[in-house]
C-alpha cells in the first residue's frame, strides 16, 4: 500500500534557499507540500483545526527545514506548540498514532564537523532526538532523518542532482 506523504515545510526565505527549495520541487506531485512561511506569514495565526485535517489524511509526515541554530526555524516550533496538543496529538486522544514522522534537514557545516568533539560538537542525529521523541510522545514511528550538509558549498547545486533523488527515495521508502 502506497503512504500518503506530507511535507511541512518550515523555511523563512525559501526564494534564497537553494537546497530546500530544490528539495520542494522534486517531491511537488508526489506529496502533499505545506509551506508553513507562506500559509502563515508573521503575524498570522496558525488554523489549528486545518493542520490537525491534513495531518489526519497522510500516513507519513516529514518536517522539512534548514539547521538554524541546531534546531527549526522559530515556524515550525510555533506550529509544533500551537497544533500538536493535549487531547489532540498526545495526552486523552492520539490522533497521530501509527503515523510515520521523519525530518529533512539542510546544514551549512561540513558533515565532518558534525561529529563528537568536532567543530559542531556532536552527530547532527544528536541534535534531532527531540523529533524521535516527538513521535514517541504522539505514538507515531520515527523513520530518521534525511540531511544536507555543506549547503553553502560551490558544488551543492551539483551534489543536489543526485541529493533529490535520495530524498524522494527517503520519503517514499517503505518500513
Amino acid at each position: 500500500m502506497k503512504k500518503k506523504t506530507l511535507v511541512i515545510l518550515a523555511h523563512p526565505n525559501l526564494k534564497e534557499s537553494v537546497v530546500n527549495r530544490a528539495w520542494a520541487e522534486a517531491v511537488c506531485g508526489e506529496v502533499t507540500l505545506r509551506n508553513l512561511t507562506e500559509l502563515y506569514p508573521s503575524g498570522t495565526s496558525i488554523d489549528v483545526s486545518a493542520e490537525q485535517a491534513v495531518l489526519e489524511q497522510h500516513d507519513r509526515i516529514i518536517f522539512q527545514f534548514p539547521l538554524y541554530w541546531y534546531s527549526a526555524p522559530t515556524i515550525l516550533k510555533l506550529w509544533s506548540e500551537e497544533v500538536l496538543t493535549f487531547g489532540w496529538a498526545y495526552g486523552t486522544a492520539h490522533h497521530l498514532e501509527g503515523k510515520e514522522l521523519g525530518i529533512a534537514v539542510s546544514c551549512g557545516g561540513k558533515e565532518a564537523e558534525f561529529r563528537e568533539g568536532g567543530v559542531q560538537l556532536h552527530p547532527l542525529k544528536t541534535y534531532m532526538t527531540q523529533y524521535e521523541g516527538i513521535a514517541a510522545f504522539i505514538h507515531a514511528t520515527y523513520i530518521g532523518c534525511h540531511a544536507f550538509y555543506d549547503t553553502f558549498n560551490e558544488n551543492t547545486p551539483i551534489r543536489l542532482v543526485e541529493d533529490c533523488k535520495e530524498y524522494l527515495s527517503f520519503i517514499k521508502k517503505p518500513l
